[in-house]
């Protein structure tokens, strides 16, 4: 995945060179193999900036930041088509029939025939990447348009440019988001088929602008007021109109525009945070705030609910007009359409209804402030003035009726399915991708142990080959995706109800808008999360876990004990996050240069996995989740001597090298030879390591003889037995007695065979003892007892361990990082938020 970017101004602005280099950053979660900008002036001059390289570096290196122009479009590079080079990152600037310049976000799947057809049409390809091909095809229709036509009057190459934008896009195969521009037309297009892509209109300190990313995040650092666009359609514009057109069809319009519900500051960094990483880990645990407030009815709640419920009508309709509000731009507007809303009579009876229950929630309102999902434009209208907060409280709370109404609804029905099944022998398939299907793992052993209720969980593929063509009409299917748009999940879907279509089809999701819920769900429940910036999932993982506790806790429980249940983890959550600090660092700095690790959950298997997936994204060293038994049936053979080095083994053998060299060989050098020897040890690369003794620059033979004889001295007599580590393995023992019998007999069979040991677990005596004995003959044998806040519970110890999982990937992460980059280390790609190879695109609004 990548990211395109674009904003156009008035005239020419010294600024946009600052604004382009902000936007591109905000971009780099996206990509970061490559970045390049273009910039359009008003007399029609491209200069074009592009490099290998992060954003964060780039647009330092290149001095992006002191551009002046009018348009800027800009793009980061996660590679797909053609390797990571100067030559394919984009954008592309073309010039063979006719001048543009673009970039995009996706993938040409027939980028190979584009490139015959573009060749034998006479256009020179400088690069493999498809994104270059999509701009020199939309240059060939517009060029040959423009040749057909007498009148090239700026309107009419707007209208010749949209024909050409339509014939590439039926000419490409894929799915994509691009920017595109010419110096001879006033405005820049837009095209979304296929990949994310969003506009927004607003005014700064430089003169109105439109701006348009594949990626909300940068958007709405720029404006709340959206244009709305939707899949197969294009957008032209300038600095303050715009239009959009169909890319498959002769529709076009001018759509109103949208204030958006989500500020900045909701997915801002926080100042006391380095890292998004770091900061939605430790905002976990009030999340969970947010699922019992919705999935739990409160007492405090029943007199204004029974309000607004006997008044159902009434009620949504004056919440459909507080919505239409984001459609209102004009401040003056804004305050007469919402005073005639609170003025108006049905709303000034519920008003009084509502505060003539005494009501806890009133006394507590100002200390309590807006909670709902439309607090943003609430906050907006408090502007208004403060002696409208009341009738705003009430509004807040109507909106949290809304929505709450109608998740309890559907999770009393996902609850009763539940029950049925259990009581019936029901299949119960779960099936999720990566981070949620290590969640489904986890809410298996919460329905099996709390419930009774056997759960058979699957990722896409395993479902495809194991169960699709054996599941029943009866059996139910709920599909797990933080996005709400896991390609592969959505498939599983579809197979599903063309095979079998009385079949009941659920969903758990972060972003409801999406198409899991929206198009493929009977129904869904919301995890509630929020927007989740870095790549690795952290808090989106513990709310799915917390809804699944709290859905089997919902079989048998009520309200007020899953509450007292629900709160209790967090409690311990917080308690624990300040609390493990110092034994996860003594741990990070003994692993995070370990080229392997696995960690083994006793009856914790999905939990094992999730954690190995945190390091192995975010630290990329490799891990492997296991159950703890498991390890003993053949990846144990990794124990003991091993052809797994890390950078401190090489290290080590960087030091004994120099240390041989200048015992043995100090006497047969003179001083000079010897301080270009230092010179030359201290410039080795790891990556050629020996091959530059065997093959530097030497001032004549002989010193090269020497060289290369201590070299080979020392090979010779290197005793191999030195460089051999233990193996480490993280054992997550939950507070089970069977559980801890089981992690104790693991670790005395694996800490004999060359294991060092990472227990994560409550403190016991029994297992201190286990992991403190130092195995006869493992003189380096190293142990840390990382001991979580003790509960008894293993349900909550689960939402603990989690944690301690994430703090260890997140520092190892950052202490790797630090590592290579004193190392310089170039493209190492380590970095708790935007590790390489992966990426996520924010889906929430």
């Amino acid at each position: 995945m990548c990211g395109v970017v674009s904003i156009i101004y008035e005239k020419d602005n010294k600024n946009i060179g600052n604004e382009a280099s902000f936007l591109l950053k905000k971009l780099e979660y996206r990509g970061y193999d490559s970045t390049g900008a273009s910039f359009i002036t008003d007399v029609g001059d491209i200069v074009l900036l592009k490099k290998v390289g992060a954003p964060s570096v780039v647009t330092e290196e290149l001095e992006i930041g002191k551009r002046c122009a009018k348009k800027f479009i800009g793009q980061v590079r996660w590679a797909t088509y053609g390797s990571v080079t100067d030559e394919n990152a984009q954008p592309h600037e073309v010039n063979c029939l006719a001048h543009i310049v673009g970039a995009h976000n996706g993938n040409i799947s027939n980028t190979d025939t584009l490139k015959e057809f573009l060749d034998e049409n006479g256009h020179q390809v400088v690069s493999d990447n498809d994104g270059e091909m999509l701009v020199h095809l939309i240059e060939h229709y517009y060029a040959q348009i423009l040749a057909t036509k007498k009148n090239s009057s700026p309107e009419n190459k707007v209208k010749y440019f949209k024909e050409a934008i339509k014939l590439a896009e039926i000419k490409a195969i894929g799915s994509y988001a691009a920017c595109v521009s010419s110096p001879d037309i006033p405005g820049i297009f837009a095209i979304k088929s296929g990949s994310s892509l969003y506009a927004g209109k607003g005014k700064d300190a430089n003169g109105d602008f439109i701006v348009v990313s594949s990626d909300l995040t940068s958007v709405l650092s720029k404006t709340r007021f959206l244009i709305p666009l939707s899949e197969g359609e294009a957008l032209y514009f300038t600095h303050d109109d715009y239009s959009v057109f169909s890319v498959n069809s002769d529709k076009e319009h001018k759509p109103g525009l949208k204030r958006s519900r989500l500020n900045i500051q909701d997915i801002a960094l926080q100042p006391r945070y380095s890292y998004y990483m770091e900061q939605e880990i430790h905002s976990s645990s009030s999340n969970l705030d947010i699922i019992i407030k919705y999935y739990l009815a409160e007492k405090e709640e029943e007199k204004i609910h029974e309000i607004f419920e006997n008044n159902y009508k009434t009620s949504r309709s004056l919440l459909y007009d507080l919505v239409k509000l984001y459609d209102v731009f004009d401040q003056n507007e804004l305050k007469k359409v919402f005073i005639n809303i609170i003025n108006n009579s049905d709303f000034t009876s519920i008003f009084e209804q509502v505060n003539n229950s005494k009501s806890e929630l009133l006394n507590n309102s100002k200390s309590t402030g807006f909670t709902s999902e439309e607090t943003s434009l609430l906050t907006e209208l408090l502007g208004f003035g403060e002696e409208y907060f009341m009738k705003l409280f009430v509004l807040d709370l109507m909106i949290i009726w809304k929505k709450k109404r109608t998740i309890l609804n559907y999770k009393n029905q996902i609850v009763d399915i539940f029950k049925k099944a259990k009581e019936k022998g029901t299949r119960v398939y779960i099936v999720a991708s990566g981070t949620s299907y290590h969640a489904a793992l986890t809410a298996a052993v919460f329905f099996n142990n709390i419930q009774g209720l056997s759960v058979i969980v699957a990722n896409p593929g395993m479902f495809r080959s194991f169960y699709l063509a054996s599941i029943k009409e009866k059996d139910i299917l709920i599909g797990v995706s933080q996005s709400g748009e896991t390609k592969d999940l959505v498939d599983i879907f579809i197979d599903v109800k063309n095979r079998y279509s009385k079949i009941k089809l659920l969903s758990v999701v972060n972003n409801e808008n999406s198409t899991i819920p929206q198009e493929k769900s009977d129904f869904y429940l919301p995890i509630l999360c929020g927007s989740e910036i870095a790549v690795a999932a952290t808090k989106s993982f513990v709310s799915q876990i917390a809804l699944f506790k709290l859905l089997a806790l919902s079989m048998s429980y009520s309200d007020e004990e899953i509450k007292n249940k629900m709160g209790k983890i967090k409690h311990f959550m917080d308690f624990t996050l300040k609390n493990i600090t110092e034994d996860i660092t003594e741990v990070v700095l003994k692993l995070f240069l370990k080229p392997s690790i696995h960690i083994l959950g006793t009856s914790l298997i999905g939990l094992a996995k999730e954690g190995a997936l945190k390091i192995r994204e975010v630290v990329l060293n490799h891990t492997e989740g296991y159950d703890s038994a498991e390890f003993k049936h053949g990846p144990n053979t990794i124990l003991g001597k091993n052809t797994i080095y890390s950078f401190s083994d090489l290290e080590k053998l960087h030091t004994n090298l120099f240390s041989y060299f200048d015992t043995i060989y100090s006497q047969k050098l003179n001083s000079k030879q010897m301080k270009d020897f230092i010179s030359l040890m201290k410039s080795f690369k790891f990556s050629d390591y020996g091959e530059q003794i065997l093959s530097g620059n030497f001032e004549n033979a002989s010193e090269r003889k020497i060289y290369q004889k201590a070299y080979s001295d020392y090979v010779e007599n290197i005793n191999i037995d030195d460089y051999f580590s233990n193996y480490p393995l993280v054992f997550i023992c939950p507070p089970d007695e069977r559980d801890k019998r089981i992690t104790i007999s693991q670790i005395h069979t694996h800490k004999i065979r060359g294991a060092d040991i990472i227990l994560i677990a409550e403190e016991d005596e029994d297992l201190r003892k286990a992991i403190e004995g130092k195995p006869t003959g493992q003189e380096n044998y190293f142990n840390k007892y990382v001991r979580i806040p003790k509960t008894g519970d293993k349900f909550i110890f689960v939402f603990q361990a989690t944690l301690a999982l994430q703090l260890l990937a997140l520092n190892m992460s950052i202490t790797k990082r630090k590592y290579l980059n004193k190392n310089k280390v170039e493209e190492h790609g380590v970095h708790p938020d935007v590790p390489k190879n992966v990426s996520k695109s924010i889906t929430v609004d």
